[in-house]
């Protein structure tokens, strides 16, 4: 099982307070964005270093998201990892785990270039702590390519080895807070803040679990409306 919590520090910088507003976090981002920005290369050579096996996953969409039913409360249903390890192919994903069995990178294959005899790729890299995850999320780029553009940056942090909050920097300004409220030890209920260029807006989400997940928006007026499936 792939497991992304009870980790030792890292470099990754000091955590603003969990009670932070939302300014000092999104500062904290920027810092780490530009950072990291040119550091593809070393980030690679760093999970490579520390990875001791791999697991491999299929789908349009990635079957890991970092944010808890961040596919889902867009209507989109996650992949699915495979028992066995495979092969690069479209819409295949490689995880790399360290010996504590966490992601340290992921890998997802987009189209095989011909002309460069190369996959075209998306990396993500995590850095782990007792209080916090941190992704940096990388554009396509060829496999073989060392400079590659950093899209956004995401944070989560942890309460009893639970995500509580989670953050995201894009790098066109979008800026995403979620909170994340669990009911027997399973989230129940999702509020989501919004900042895009220009714009604001916040959505909710109610969870509940039958046969399947069940993702209801709670609309304004308190009516919910369905999500996913």
């Amino acid at each position: 099982m792939v497991t992304i919590t009870n980790s030792k520090p890292t470099k990754s910088g000091t955590l603003p307070n969990i009670s932070t507003r939302r300014k000092d976090m999104k500062d904290y981002l920027e810092k780490l964005f530009e950072e990291h920005k040119n550091q593809f290369a070393s980030l690679k050579e760093e999970a490579n270093k520390v990875a001791v096996t791999e697991r491999w996953g299929y789908g349009v969409i990635p079957p890991f998201s970092l944010l808890p039913f961040y596919s889902e409360i867009l209507g989109n249903k996650p992949g699915r990892f495979l028992k066995k390890k495979s092969l690069p192919g479209k819409n295949k994903c490689c995880y790399l785990l360290d010996a504590e069995d966490r992601i340290v990178n992921s890998i997802e294959y987009a189209k095989f270039s011909e002309f460069n005899n190369q996959w075209i790729v998306y990396n993500k890299f995590y850095f782990h702590d007792s209080e916090s995850i941190i992704e940096y999320s990388f554009g396509s780029a060829l496999e073989n390519d060392t400079v590659v553009n950093l899209d956004s940056v995401k944070l989560v942090q942890l309460s009893e080895g639970r995500i509580t909050k989670g953050y995201t920097l894009i790098i066109s300004d979008a800026y995403e807070e979620y909170e994340y409220h669990y009911e027997d030890d399973r989230i129940n209920f999702i509020e989501t803040k919004i900042w895009w260029p220009e714009t604001y807006f916040e959505k909710n989400y109610k969870v509940t679990y039958n046969d399947n997940v069940l993702i209801e928006e709670v609309l304004n007026n308190g009516e919910t409306l369905k999500i996913f499936p």
